[in-house]
């Protein structure tokens, strides 16, 4: 994933617990992260390249500090694998979908879960935010839903 100003690109996975966040232009390694326990299967930017995000095979989401590479928060939750990882457009929640059938939907600042989203028969892929904030798509082995957020109390 780029960073919102392109400088900057995250990668994980593989086979992997780690992170590594590289400078766009060089390719040269700027940082390391160290803290998921399983392969990391997911890694996003928030909207202003403060925050990294990523999702786990070892079921958690992670919340990393993307000039240092602090873990700031760690997000339990889910049953199942993390498959998809994402930041709302305006940086205030994550998204995330799993095998376990659900997206969560998480305080970006807090780590508190806010919302689950039910309704696929089986994995979440992937999850993500309308450019507005007020929907997010899912996809999974049974297609695509696509989830209004937008009168929901917990997002105002």
């Amino acid at each position: 994933s780029f960073s919102p100003d392109g400088k900057r690109i995250v990668s994980g996975g593989g086979d992997e617990e780690t992170l590594k966040v590289w400078d766009a232009q060089t390719g040269k390694e700027l940082l390391t992260l160290n803290g998921h326990s399983l392969f990391v299967s997911s890694v996003s930017f928030s909207p202003d390249g403060k925050w990294i995000v990523s999702g786990d095979r070892d079921k958690t989401v992670t919340v990393w500090d993307s000039q240092t590479g602090q873990e700031t928060l760690t997000l339990m939750g889910h049953r199942g694998l993390v498959e998809s990882v994402s930041f709302s457009p305006d940086g205030k929640w994550i998204a995330s979908g799993s095998r376990d059938g659900t997206v969560r939907v998480w305080d970006a600042e807090t780590g508190h879960e806010t919302l689950t989203l039910k309704g696929h028969s089986g994995w979440v892929s992937s999850a993500s935010f309308s450019l507005d904030g007020k929907r997010i798509v899912s996809g999974g082995r049974d297609g695509l839903r696509v989830w209004d957020i937008s009168s929901l109390d917990t997002f105002e």
